[in-house]
């Protein structure tokens, strides 16, 4: 199975050397690495420009994950695309064990991989620290439907070493099927650009879903992502600090684009069974924003504009439906 490596930088300049390292190091070798810039200023091109076989696009702004993520996809060719994030190093089998989990079931059309953490030394070399702190063991969605990262914040003692149907595979690090991209594209759009960044990977997952592909865990692929947040914090002091650590245009982006979700995604017989945990956890979500972040309730507004174009969206995702409410359901998690 063929293979593109797709990459969007945005002032990734101190992450590339490890991860350029891991990808030359694979068993299994990529026909082709893509790298969308989305006009960075920190060097990040001077880094790649003595990387041997690549192929650049720079942006002349930052035009967000979802949309050059697409036009990697729309260059390539490979029977197989790997999406990742640049402050992520692979192990050397990651790939392989991957394209083998694709090859060996027909029906999946996303993998992910085990992906612990690792952070940086406080010196000037900035060389990786790897950690047994797992970032995430494949995609999980909860009735409220909150998406999050199975088994994230835990630490590695073997609980997640088998493998495992999962919701969807997480976008810091995901190898798809293109057939299976192909049938849930609009048009040449396969992440939903409406979202520019911030959960078009949980959005995929769910129209992949709906078209009746499966998604996997695959444990023997092992990976690491960047991560700095101490895992030993109690739920609301973690929940605080990373909110607090993302940009306000983050926090705009997490709320729209979850309430984008569920109008393009969700039917009256997953919609209903769930509506009570689904109106708590929205609630919740306000009054936090409502106390302590006005300016994330611009989100809701913008959710509402953007909602026929959702709409018109939601008729494709419709059309192209091969699972039953029950059954998706069923892939639902407490």
């Amino acid at each position: 199975m063929t293979v593109s490596v797709h990459i969007v930088t945005w002032n990734s300049q101190s992450f590339l050397p490890a991860l350029r390292r891991s990808l030359e190091s694979q068993t299994h070798q990529p026909e082709r690495i893509i790298v969308i810039d989305n006009n960075s200023t920190d060097g990040t091109l001077d880094g790649l420009a003595d990387w041997p076989g690549i192929h650049v696009l720079r942006q002349t702004r930052n035009l967000g994950f979802a949309r050059a993520h697409n036009q990697a996809i729309n260059l390539s060719r490979s029977q197989a695309v790997l999406v990742t994030n640049p402050d992520v190093i692979l192990e050397p089998s990651c790939l392989a064990a991957l394209v083998d989990a694709l090859e060996r079931d027909l029906r999946l059309g996303s993998v992910t991989p085990k992906i612990r953490r690792f952070s940086h030394t406080s010196d000037d070399l900035r060389e990786p620290v790897r950690s047994a702190t797992i970032d995430a063991a494949g995609m999980v969605v909860r009735r409220s439907r909150q998406a999050l990262n199975r088994a994230e914040g835990s630490d590695d003692r073997g609980q997640v070493d088998q493998p495992i149907d999962v919701f969807g595979a997480p976008g810091v690090l995901a190898l798809y099927r293109r057939q299976a991209l192909n049938d849930v594209a609009f048009g040449r759009e396969y992440f939903d650009e409406d979202f520019f960044a911030y959960k078009e990977d949980v959005d995929v997952a769910w129209r992949l879903r709906w078209a009746g592909w499966g998604s996997r865990y695959v444990p023997a692929a092992r990976a690491y992502h960047y991560r700095t947040l101490d895992h030993h914090q109690d739920r609301l002091t973690k929940l605080v600090a990373t909110r607090s650590r993302r940009s306000p245009t983050l926090r705009y982006l997490s709320y729209r684009n979850h309430l984008l979700m569920l109008i393009k995604n969700e039917t009256i017989g997953t919609l209903l069974p769930h509506l009570p945990f689904i109106a708590w956890y929205e609630l919740r979500k306000f009054l936090f924003a409502a106390v302590r972040e006005w300016s994330t309730l611009r989100g809701l507004v913008d959710a509402l504009r953007l909602a026929p174009r959702m709409l018109r969206k939601r008729r494709v995702v419709t059309e192209r439906r091969r699972l039953s409410a029950s059954s998706m359901r069923r892939l639902i998690s407490p």
